[in-house]
């Protein structure tokens, strides 16, 4: 069972969306780790808790779906109990706003705001057509208004860039998002006729979502040629653009990986040129 609560939580996702948060609490403190400190570290727990419960209240949900998309992989009701999914669900939920309150009020706020979203998302994805990739979206981007609510910024180039680094995170969970939704179609039609499966059927949209990707692959260097993060920011944001290019001319799987792995790029790249080029 703990294998298939570890298979539901995500950890591939949890883990470095929560030390991508870390990262950018690093530009928002102008690379002081020691004003990151225990609140940051109570931030990134705090997330991890709360991307952990989403994904598994979102297997709970789409079971139906994936029974369609994915048989072979539905874990509740398979490997694990419906009940325990919901209870692990809920203690993370819960353990993530105690964590919230460890680091400040603030913060505290902000992650119920992000909370009540993620389970609105999770209890009506199918139902609510485009606006789900919107709200994806939104999630993602939530990591910038909780960085700057879990620290007091310090005014540098680094956290200007932080005003930038939203717009291709937003892109790059768009373009994201609209690529599962075109794998995911055939499920999603058959749970819902209000799902997005009815616009992700159509060639247009496949379009749409490759050229979202470019457009964030083409925000990416923007911090570097501005000014604000240096030249080994600027060597990784190219080879990430390169990824997003790259995604064009692939399926939507193949597609959905690239598009991952730029995400992981630009975060690893931004933080080594922090760590080697100071604020």
């Amino acid at each position: 069972m703990i294998i298939a609560l570890l298979r539901l939580m995500r950890l591939y996702y949890t883990i470095p969306i929560a030390g991508g948060l870390l990262v950018i609490l690093a530009y928002a403190t102008a690379g002081n780790f020691g004003l990151v400190g225990v609140d940051g570290l109570a931030a990134a727990l705090s997330l991890g808790c709360v991307i952990a419960a989403t994904y598994v209240l979102n297997d709970i949900c789409d079971v139906p779906a994936d029974r369609v998309n994915r048989p072979c992989g539905v874990v509740v009701g398979t490997r694990i109990r419906l009940a325990a999914a919901m209870s692990c669900s809920s203690v993370l939920f819960v353990g993530g706003l105690a964590a919230a309150a460890a680091c400040n009020v603030r913060f505290l706020a902000v992650m119920a705001g992000v909370c009540v979203l993620a389970v609105f998302y999770d209890l009506y994805s199918k139902r609510i057509g485009l606006f789900k990739v919107i709200v994806v979206a939104v999630l993602m981007t939530a990591l910038y208004p909780l960085a700057f609510a879990a620290v007091l910024p310090v005014d540098s180039p680094r956290l200007r860039a932080l005003y930038i680094f939203p717009v291709w995170l937003f892109l790059s969970a768009v373009s994201y998002e609209m690529l599962k939704d075109v794998r995911d179609a055939e499920g999603d039609t058959a749970v819902s006729a209000r799902s997005i499966g009815r616009y992700s059927r159509r060639a247009g949209f496949l379009t749409a979502a490759r050229m979202i990707a470019v457009a964030a692959g083409a925000v990416s260097p923007l911090p570097a040629l501005l000014g604000y993060c240096g030249g080994i920011y600027l060597a990784t944001s190219v080879v990430a653009a390169g990824l997003m290019i790259a995604s064009v001319f692939c399926g939507p799987r193949l597609a959905i990986a690239f598009i991952y792995v730029q995400v992981f790029v630009v975060t690893v790249g931004s933080l080594v040129d922090l760590l080697v080029l100071g604020p």
